[in-house]
């Protein structure tokens, strides 16, 4: 979903959602909390039969079993929602399409440094994420929008953070302007590199 506003006469308003990756992790978490409700459902049809004082148990046992299961499914519908407004990003993620969380905010002038998360010719992270004390994971969903990094002072949490997203090229074209001229170097390069693979 992508929303562009005309503000003042210029495009400074920008919105790109992002879908969260439904990952063979959390499909596995939802197997396994499925067979944890059938065997809970069976275990209190055999306890209950056998041993009446059992039932409480049983029933107990079911209910988490089936809280689990619906607990890792309602946490699968993961959206983050990136909003550009002249000259800073917000970002929030949403769940179920209802609660809202803010992630990050920052001024995009100040980014540090940005670049693909994954070297698309190496296959190698392009930064060591070990130096930073704070990761801020609001990534994407598909090979078409790639992982980035980007270097920030987050104004959420008051302190500098490396943020994991997944920007379109039109979140790219609205970031670019602002950057330093050495980042703004970087991503020609990038583009180059880029055009030349294709």
């Amino acid at each position: 979903m992508e929303k562009l506003m005309d503000l003042g006469g210029m495009d400074n308003y920008y919105e790109q959602i992002v879908k969260k990756k439904f990952t063979m992790q959390t499909f596995t978490m939802l197997i396994i909390g499925f067979v944890f409700a059938i065997i809970g459902l069976i275990g209190s049809f055999v306890l209950s039969f056998s041993y009446g004082i059992f039932v409480p148990i049983a029933i107990g046992l079911l209910v988490l079993c089936i809280w689990m299961t619906w607990y890792i499914l309602k946490n699968t519908r993961v959206e983050y929602e990136y909003t550009f407004v002249t000259g800073e990003m917000r970002i929030e993620r949403i769940k179920n399409k209802m609660r809202r969380r803010k992630i990050a905010a920052f001024d995009v002038k100040a980014i540090d440094d940005i670049d693909f998360f994954i070297n698309p010719e190496t296959g190698e992270k392009n930064i060591d994420t070990s130096k930073y004390d704070l990761i801020l994971k609001a990534a994407g969903t598909t090979p078409e929008e790639p992982t980035y990094y980007v270097v920030i002072h987050d104004k959420v949490r008051r302190k500098p953070a490396l943020l994991l997203f997944s920007p379109n090229e039109t979140t790219l074209q609205k970031i670019r302007p602002y950057l330093s001229v050495e980042l703004k170097k970087k991503f020609l390069l990038r583009e180059k590199s880029l055009k030349k693979n294709q």
